[in-house]
């Protein structure tokens, strides 16, 4: 709890025992924000803010209210200031990493999560939830908002945690809400054609992923993977000490002699004209970008190369990434959250390399969002697989047939290896009931959600997981 004077520069002692900017929240004594979002002004709510239990208000705009009215310029900084002093400055004594990019964001924020455990104590924010140390919670959104977020922060202080590894995405990051953070560490990707129903352009959806490289501290680092077409912009736009990686472009780190196993990985990183041999149990080609991006990572924030290349070698799966299920059965079957072409693509290139049977997919595209997308993913899946099979996947308020019409539209006609099945479930099934020994079934988009958001519902569904043991067990085969 603090005092409305602590937080701002004002007369009235009244005891905040809580920052909110839902109005429909009912708590005693809390300091009500009124954000201007995308689709909602908070400031149309403040009478029904008081009437659940604001005492005080924040606001950009004139307004009448029975509370004091604290006016600023910008709710979102002054909110997020807020909370940093309501949380007695936590963000300040914590070592912030932050991710950004349209794919691989999970993967290298829990890689650099796992790493800086085995070398100190960190947390983990992003798509797969809250983790620290052998605490998990699961959480709707890739990145909080401020509210979440600094309570996760102070949370993660008590546990004795110094690093936190964040997945940062472009919605948040346009909305500034992250913009009273200072990163220790920020990282680039990559950047492909997604979430253009926000951004409308690419060119703006680039421009709201580099605000990440503004928030970096001076003394921190900006680590940017140059083989991206859009690295140069970035690259403008970041602070702190610049280090790239890549493959194919001349970058302060870059990689040879990859080889790559449908369980190990292992090439040679290079730099500073220093050699290191890297052995990961995590596959694939996408994987040595992660793993540059992450030994950039550590060994900037002061650990030895030997230190973090042990680490490496101890590196689990992630949930939902490249995750297989073992019920015996005598053909592969892979769970990936991936959702974009771009994703797809690496994917299925590492399925192709590693895998001698046929590749069977599942997959689908999310209702209203960016069509191009579908096309690109369409176009992806029926190139590098050999069996598609579109179904369900967040529809939203869409007609699924339609998505799946964007998805095909494109496909030559001569391409006749997909099919559809609404259900998703059933689209499982199919999968599986035409695998042979030695194929791999691919089933993408959903990884471990539990749900379908389906006409502004969540509609609860087992998880991609369950239905594959279901099936498995009607075979009467026992999963581990």
């Amino acid at each position: 709890m603090k005092k409305l004077n602590e937080l701002f520069d004002v007369k009235e002692d009244i005891a905040i025992e809580s920052i909110e900017e839902d109005s429909r929240v009912k708590a005693d004594n809390y300091l009500f924000c009124a954000i201007e979002g995308l689709t909602v002004d908070g400031h149309n709510y403040i009478k029904q803010a008081v009437e659940n239990g604001a005492v005080a208000i924040l606001a950009r705009k004139d307004v009448e209210a029975s509370v004091p009215v604290i006016k600023v310029n910008d709710t979102n900084k002054a909110m997020s200031l807020a909370l940093s002093k309501f949380y007695d400055n936590v963000d300040k004594q914590l070592k912030l990493i932050g991710v950004t990019g349209t794919d691989g964001k999970t993967t290298l924020s829990h890689i650099i999560y796992q790493l800086l455990n085995v070398l100190d104590n960190a947390a983990y924010i992003g798509t797969n939830g809250l983790e620290c140390k052998k605490y998990h919670r699961d959480q709707k959104f890739t990145t909080p908002f401020p509210k979440e977020l600094y309570k996760y922060l102070s949370d993660f202080y008590d546990a004795g945690c110094n690093y936190v590894s964040i997945e940062t995405t472009s919605e948040r990051l346009l909305a500034n809400r992250l913009s009273e953070l200072d990163f220790e560490v920020a990282i680039f990707t990559n950047l492909s054609r997604d979430h253009l129903n926000t951004h409308k352009t690419m060119e703006n959806y680039l421009l709201a992923k580099a605000k990440l490289f503004e928030l970096v501290k001076d003394t921190g680092f900006s680590i940017i993977n140059s083989d991206d077409k859009y690295a140069k912009e970035v690259i403008k736009r970041a602070r702190g000490k610049v280090i790239t990686y890549g493959i194919d472009s001349d970058a302060n780190v870059t990689a040879k002699d990859i080889m790559v196993t449908a369980d190990q990985l292992t090439f040679t990183l290079i730099d500073n004209d220093n050699e290191y041999y890297i052995d990961s149990p995590l596959s694939g080609k996408f994987n040595v970008y992660n793993l540059m991006a992450a030994f950039i990572t550590c060994t900037r924030l002061g650990y030895t190369p030997k230190m973090v290349i042990d680490a490496i070698k101890l590196l689990k799966p992630i949930s939902s990434r490249q995750t297989y299920v073992d019920c015996n059965q005598p053909y592969k079957v892979m769970i990936d959250y991936a959702h974009t072409a771009n994703a797809l693509r690496n994917l299925l290139e590492y399925i192709n390399i590693t895998n001698r049977g046929r590749v069977i997919i599942v997959t689908g595209s999310g209702g209203l969002r960016d069509k191009g997308r579908r096309v690109e993913i369409g176009e992806a899946v029926t190139e590098l697989a050999d069996h598609v099979i579109f179904t369900l996947e967040d529809p939203r308020t869409e007609d699924v047939n339609d998505i799946i019409d964007d998805m095909v539209s494109t496909i030559k006609d001569k391409r006749f290896n997909y099919e559809r099945v609404l259900d998703r479930e059933a689209a499982i099934f199919k999968a599986l009931s035409i695998a042979d020994e030695g194929d791999i079934v691919l089933i993408t988009g959903k990884g471990d959600e539990d749900y379908q958001e389906i006409n502004n519902q969540y509609v609860p569904y087992k998880t991609d997981y369950k239905v594959v043991e279901e099936y498995f067990k009607k075979e009467k085969l026992r999963c581990r």
